[in-house]
């Protein structure tokens, strides 16, 4: 059992670092199809640029904090250029729908509920200092938020600012979100808002364009255990991290992400039995999360036995 199992992990564990290493199929397209440069001008005379996807005919969709306090928007593609107005949005999502009258474009495929899966293989394209860039990695985190629809993103796919109201894609071209924010500090910190919330807000037509700060401005718990904890992550704060996963896992015992934070505050400060059971936790309610694999995978090695304890 034991080798079966070491087998299957050493699998996944290819498998995962071939997906961050190999192209993804849609990686040799013309991302500038799909996404587009937003042009801002703000009230008090500045000028920011920011990324958007086109989503139907004369629209294309950003973050709300793109186009905050616009008195001109302007979309570019290459060479070709639209006046652009904000049209709907939710502030708090950070999600604005623009109208765009004469633009036509290309129309990307949606990814459907369940393909957001961790371990996924995506790219972030949009216009990380106003030029466009697409960058691949993997879906590291899905964290729960008070908006229904879909969960937070957290990727390795890296973008840079200019590159808000861009796309995350799966390998077949999908849209699965669309990129919001990153950590000041680096590394795999990079988060997209699920497509899923936009489809929600087409179904109710919101209008609370910037009324309110976003989600992520403005974290409360809901959204405040998971963007605290991996800011504590980002600065390898362990205790404080663990204290933090200790109150989140009691909370919301059902989410996975809790007992990962929770593993890994205890792989931090070395207390490897305690992670064991942690990430384990995980995989109880998320068999196929490709992190808590990984991390068990490492662990067995270091321990020397198998740890398909708790694994149903």
């Amino acid at each position: 059992m034991r080798f079966l199992l070491l087998g299957f992990l050493l699998f996944l564990s290819s498998a995962l670092q071939c997906a961050q290493a190999t192209p993804l199929a849609g990686a040799g397209q013309d991302w500038s199809n799909w996404v587009l440069r937003v042009e801002v001008r703000r009230a008090d005379g500045k000028m920011e640029t920011g990324s958007a996807v086109a989503i139907a005919p004369e629209r294309v969709i950003t973050n709300c904090h793109v186009v905050r306090n616009a008195s001109k928007i302007r979309l570019w593609r290459k060479a070709e250029s639209w006046a652009a107005r904000t049209e709907i949005g939710d502030a708090y999502r950070d999600l604005c729908f623009l109208d765009v009258p004469g633009f036509h474009g290309a129309i990307p495929p949606l990814a459907g509920p369940g393909d957001d899966k961790v371990g996924v293989a995506v790219v972030a394209a949009g216009y990380s200092g106003g030029q466009l860039s697409a960058r691949s990695g993997v879906i590291k985190g899905l964290y729960f938020c008070s908006c229904d629809g879909g969960q937070v993103i957290q990727t390795s796919a890296s973008f840079d600012p200019g590159a808000s109201g861009g796309g995350l894609f799966d390998g077949q071209g999908r849209l699965l979100g669309i990129l919001t924010f990153k950590s000041m500090l680096g590394g795999d910190f990079h988060f997209a808002v699920p497509v899923g919330w936009m489809k929600m807000m087409t179904e109710s037509l919101s209008d609370d364009i910037g009324g309110r700060g976003s989600f992520w401005e403005n974290s409360h718990q809901e959204s405040g255990y998971f963007l605290a904890a991996c800011d504590m992550h980002a600065k390898q704060d362990w205790t404080t991290l663990l204290k933090l996963a200790l109150d989140w896992s009691r909370q919301t015992p059902s989410d996975p992400q809790a007992w990962m934070a929770l593993g890994r505050a205890q792989l931090g400060l070395h207390r490897q039995e305690a992670a064991v059971t942690a990430f384990q936790r995980v995989l109880q309610l998320d068999s196929t999360h490709a992190e808590a694999w990984w991390e068990l995978q490492k662990l067995e090695l270091d321990l020397g036995r198998t740890l398909t304890d708790g694994r149903h």
